[in-house]
């Protein structure tokens, strides 16, 4: 649940950070990060009608993504599945704090815009200069992430320190946007993938893969003995896996 401040942080403290698990640590300053950030990094949002339940969700859930973007020093990032910024914004508040202390960043999104046809990147553009990174330090990829993923990993081996997933939710869906990024993610660096909520319901469930995303992230994580934690506080629930080295 997503409760107004200051009652949001209330809950936080006393039982919502504790919902994590998984033999993977949170890097170290994630959770002290989130608690200390804004309750909503953009409350100049703009989504076009007729979305009315962003507050169900994107704020802290791009809270989260803006701490984990800080604590880790994270400079290039990749997002698969941004539509309107509503995760996307987090990242880039992250991104233009370390631009302002003198780093290198960049942010790449990709999205077909099919979930909201016409939003992405139209609306997602202003977002990202709402949360305050400037446009030239963003590039937004529009395409099937099954055709722009292998391209970009061409382009970019070991590129981005931090990469999301949350596009498609098909068990093979989510399974392919997993293994076409991996090249591309540096070694310690981290992959988060949104809606792995086990007890959550999903139209792309299948009697072979009752949570789809989940099952896809716990597959991929064991096929490369890669280590992964759950951060359940997230709407949904959000996946974290380290890359090895």
């Amino acid at each position: 649940m997503l409760l107004r401040p200051p009652f949001e942080n209330w809950y936080l403290r006393a039982w919502g950070v504790r919902r994590v698990w998984g033999p993977l640590a949170l890097p170290e300053g994630v959770i002290r990060a989130f608690l200390a950030a804004p309750w909503d990094l953009t409350p100049d949002f703009v989504e076009p009608p007729p979305w009315i339940r962003r507050s169900r969700e994107h704020p802290r859930y791009a809270r989260f993504c803006y701490a984990l973007a800080r604590a880790t020093g994270a400079r290039r990032i990749l997002e698969v599945g941004s539509s309107s910024g509503g995760t996307t914004t987090g990242w880039a508040r992250a991104l233009a704090e370390a631009a302002a202390e003198g780093a290198d960043v960049r942010l790449e999104c990709v999205d077909d815009d099919s979930y909201a046809p016409g939003v992405y990147p139209a609306a997602t553009a202003p977002n990202v200069r709402r949360a305050g990174l400037d446009l030239d330090r963003v590039t937004f990829h529009c395409g099937p992430s099954t055709e722009l993923l292998p391209r970009l990993a061409r382009e970019r081996p070991a590129y981005f320190d931090v990469y999301l997933v949350d596009a498609g939710h098909t068990y093979q869906a989510a399974l392919a946007d997993l293994e076409n990024g991996l090249p591309m993610v540096r070694a310690g660096g981290l992959i988060a993938v949104h809606d792995v909520d086990r007890a959550r319901p999903m139209s792309e469930a299948t009697r072979e893969h009752p949570a789809p995303v989940y099952d896809a992230v716990m597959h991929f994580a064991e096929a490369h003995r890669f280590a992964t934690c759950t951060v359940g506080f997230v709407r949904k629930h959000l996946a974290i896996v380290q890359v090895r080295g």
